[in-house]
């Protein structure tokens, strides 16, 4: 691990619990109020234009249903995020944004208010599972998905594969090829889906190159070829040496080297997967949920949703990532009923979950919301929220099927994220194509699994 992250986590671990303390469950008692009565809190969330427009007028119609609470809303970028969280540890916002990634460290910590006194258990089965155990933490046992409710869940981001109809079929049209769209239910194998890239290869009349796919998901490769990054059998142990991992790894790399349908590293620096699905510069791209109103925004022509294809290893199956954030709480704040009432109309409220999806933000986290009105689409009245027709998509990756399926993010499951940021630094080499994956997974096992080892060592 480099020497400036690891002093970088060392300070930040060591501030969190010094600071930290051993609260748990904090009673609900009363709120510091204004002299008029009002109760003011602080709500700090990071995203882009779109979002915050979206975050406002949700924290607008809850203030107009709730006039005893005044919320100040401040929306940062994700690149400051995080670095301005830490900063303000010691004076942390009444409700903020926390990222899935980071919540093990934080929960750890004890900054963050216990939710158990305040969460009904029919409020907690009206939502997604996983929403409620991706916030879970026994602080004990230092075990993931059980214990006590930290964060109430903004929501669950399956990063499904998208595709742009309008090029597919310019394409088609041009090449005289007799290809359908594929199955929006049926996922395609790593053969089929790379077989359908060099058919779609395509270079315009005025010499610029169309590529059949922006970039590929790291993740969504390896845990689509039944691997992983950790050991099966212990999340301490690095799973990159697995020969399922290794060729998940040369599949993405080859995309690039071999079949020359996906752009080259540098290209991808230069212009990324976003810019360039956006500008009909490629068919198929990755997009989550809260892409649509961008979308219906910006694109110019039709596209629609399919399964990440599935490698070839046993028991593979379409398997792409879920990110996700939570509404977290902090500990110290004098102010936990209404920043709970926030919180929860946020993340439950029924009201809020279809003003949200209407809006092109996220999928509902109410599970009798998203299997109907959100697949319906009702109230989605605009020319271009029309897309994707196959929404259903996303709650299928969410759900779980036989043949579809979503897992959280690398780095939710460990302590630190640094890890997961050195590999793929490091994993350039591979997709330059100066090594292969299997010279580079023997290189680098050592290497993880101290990175590992380092960062468990805070904990032990």
């Amino acid at each position: 691990m480099k020497k400036i992250t690891l002093l970088a986590l060392f300070v930040l671990i060591s501030f969190l619990v010094a600071c930290g303390g051993t609260s748990t469950t904090q009673s609900i008692g009363t709120d510091v109020t204004n002299q008029d009565g009002t109760v003011s809190i602080e709500f700090y969330g990071w995203g882009s234009i779109e979002e915050s427009i979206v975050f406002q007028e949700l924290i607008d119609t809850f203030m107009e249903a709730n006039p005893d609470i005044i919320v100040s809303y401040t929306n940062s970028s994700p690149e400051t995020y995080m670095r301005v969280l830490q900063n303000r540890v010691n004076n942390l916002p009444d409700v903020f944004y926390l990222p899935d990634t980071e919540f093990m460290l934080w929960a750890d910590s004890g900054r963050l208010l216990n939710l158990d006194s305040f969460i009904s258990t029919e409020t907690l089965t009206s939502i997604w599972p996983e929403a409620i155990n991706r916030y879970q933490y026994d602080r004990n046992e230092q075990v993931l998905g059980i214990g006590s409710l930290y964060a109430l869940p903004k929501d669950l981001g399956p990063f499904a594969m998208v595709y742009n109809k309008t090029l597919f079929q310019e394409i088609v049209s041009a090449k005289g090829l007799d290809l359908a769209f594929p199955d929006p239910d049926t996922p395609l194998s790593w053969d089929a889906f790379t077989q359908l890239l060099n058919q779609l290869k395509y270079t315009r009349q005025n010499g610029q190159k169309v590529f059949g796919i922006s970039h590929y998901e790291l993740p969504t490769a390896i845990y689509s070829n039944n691997a992983d990054f950790f050991a099966a059998s212990d999340i301490r142990n690095e799973g990159i040496s697995a020969p399922n991992f290794i060729q998940a790894l040369q599949f993405v790399a080859d995309l690039h080297l071999v079949h020359g349908v996906m752009p080259s590293p540098d290209e991808q620096v230069s212009v990324n997967g976003f810019q360039r699905f956006s500008t009909g510069g490629t068919v198929f791209s990755f997009m989550g949920p809260w892409d649509s109103k961008g979308f219906w925004e910006n694109l110019s022509f039709e596209w629609d949703l399919i399964p990440v294809p599935y490698g070839p290893a046993e028991g593979a199956k379409s398997t792409t990532w879920v990110g996700s954030m939570g509404f977290a709480i902090s500990a110290k704040t004098k102010k936990a009923n209404a920043a709970y009432r926030l919180a929860e109309f946020l993340s439950i409220s029924p009201q809020s979950q279809q003003l949200s999806y209407q809006m092109g933000q996220s999928i509902p986290n109410v599970i009798s919301l998203a299997k109907n009105d959100y697949i319906q689409g009702i109230g989605l009245t605009g020319t271009n929220q029309q897309f994707p027709a196959n929404r259903s998509m996303f709650i299928k990756i969410v759900e779980g099927t036989e043949l579809i399926g979503g897992k959280a993010r690398p780095a939710y499951f460990t302590y630190d994220s640094i890890w997961y940021n050195d590999l793929m630094a490091e994993l350039i080499d591979v997709f330059m194509g100066s090594e292969t994956a299997a010279q580079f997974a023997n290189r680098y096992k050592s290497v993880l699994q101290a990175a590992l080892d380092e960062s468990y060592s805070y904990i032990e």
